[in-house]
């Protein structure tokens, strides 16, 4: 039996080289697995976004892909000035309609942000009456709490109507969801977590690999933003022992200019274990995690709401996680989940940063298993993602639509 046709909506698709881009490469390797083939539109490219090229390679052969480009020449400017993102959906929307009857599309997949791809997704469903499932990688209105456009009254309209018309809801954490079911209630039965995920082929080669020696190895990946800041950590090292501390390897230094790096690493006497490192490639990055005995997560303090994409790959990497974040917040949820050996604490508590790094290092040594529940783990790579996802569609075409 032939696969049913799902038209994937997103700004952000090979070669861009965002963060959100993972996700997408998920749904197109693995909803065929379960009956669903993907068909792409998306941009060449954001043109103020990285890009990478090899992620093409990732992208399944079979998978047809519409590349609609940015306006360009000298109205296409003006039109990008004025409305940077929002005027694609214009030139994607004749496009997405040659797609659907091309392919006999069943169902329509919107991924944002950014929000106002979702539009594109209202005016589609409304045109062919298909299953429409909007997949929120961050919020939009509702669950943000630095929206200040001045366009805010329009947007929170606009959110509300793909709420209330969207056939499927998608979160990517608990506390998103819950943050919609308190700002829409009636729309709460129709609404989903699929967390982000990993790739397990890409760890396994280390996957059973054990620390070894006395001194033991720290690695932070990725650059520090939003508030998020490593100085508390810096402060616990500083308390401990020099015989207990492990080496801390930070890669991307870039600290938002809050503050030196060098400086506070000197102030404290810790250059004999603390070393900074400029960006590496993504492969090479991943080899780092699995050669490291913890990964350092710190997250903004009092920030509760959403699990960075680095996450998901430290638990692919299978090592212990010390986690600087709220532990009621969805960075929590997301660790004790996997059951992975870790601890986790607030990012400006000094005192329990030493206590739980000191702990967890107690624990690697005395040899605890960093996996102890491969089902736990299981759940949150992309293939389970995608799983998930199918079973939202498969529930959605049950249902009578109208096909165009």
């Amino acid at each position: 039996m032939p696969p049913h046709k799902v038209l994937l909506l997103t700004y952000h698709f090979p070669p861009s080289g965002a963060v959100a881009v993972y996700r997408m490469l998920g749904l197109v390797r693995y909803l065929p697995k379960f009956g669903w083939q993907p068909v792409v539109v998306a941009p060449p490219s954001v043109p103020w976004e990285p890009e990478d090229e090899s992620l093409l390679g990732q992208v399944p052969s079979e998978t047809p892909v519409a590349q609609v480009p940015f306006a360009t020449g000298f109205f296409g400017k003006i039109w990008r000035y004025f409305w940077p993102e929002s005027h694609w959906l214009g030139l994607a929307q004749p496009v997405c309609e040659r797609m659907i009857a091309e392919h006999r599309v069943e169902a329509i997949i919107t991924s944002s942000p950014p929000g106002c791809v979702h539009q594109l997704g209202l005016s589609l469903h409304e045109q062919y009456g298909l299953p429409w499932l909007a997949d929120f990688r961050d919020p939009w209105v509702t669950n943000d709490s630095l929206a200040t456009s001045a366009w805010l009254f329009l947007e929170r309209w606009r959110e509300a109507r793909v709420m209330q018309s969207a056939t499927v809801l998608i979160a990517n954490t608990p506390r998103g969801q819950q943050g919609w079911e308190a700002a829409y209630p009636d729309e709460a039965h129709k609404m989903v977590t699929i967390t982000n995920g990993f790739d397990p082929e890409r760890f396994v080669a280390s996957k059973d690999r054990r620390p070894k020696g006395e001194q033991l190895t720290m690695l932070h990946a990725g650059e520090f933003y939003g508030g998020r800041d490593p100085r508390p950590l810096l402060d616990a090292l500083a308390t401990m022992p020099g015989s207990d501390r492990p080496h801390v390897d930070f890669l991307g230094r870039r600290t938002e200019q809050l503050f030196d790096f060098v400086s506070e690493i000197r102030h404290r006497n810790l250059q004999d274990c603390v070393r900074l490192h400029d960006q590496v490639p993504y492969d090479e990055a991943i080899q780092r995690m699995m050669r490291a005995d913890i990964l350092l997560l710190v997250h903004t303090p009092e920030y509760r709401l959403g699990v960075p994409a680095k996450l998901y790959e430290y638990l692919g990497a299978g090592r212990p996680i010390l986690a600087l974040a709220e532990p009621d917040g969805d960075i929590a949820w997301v660790v004790r989940e996997s059951a992975v050996l870790h601890r986790i604490v607030s990012p400006r508590d000094v005192p329990g940063i030493q206590t739980a790094l000191t702990e967890l290092i107690r624990e690697i040594k005395n040899g605890a298993v960093v996996c102890p529940n491969p089902d736990a783990l299981r759940q949150f790579t992309r293939e389970r993602m995608a799983q998930r996802v199918a079973e939202c569609l498969d529930r959605c075409v049950a249902k009578p639509t109208r096909t165009p």
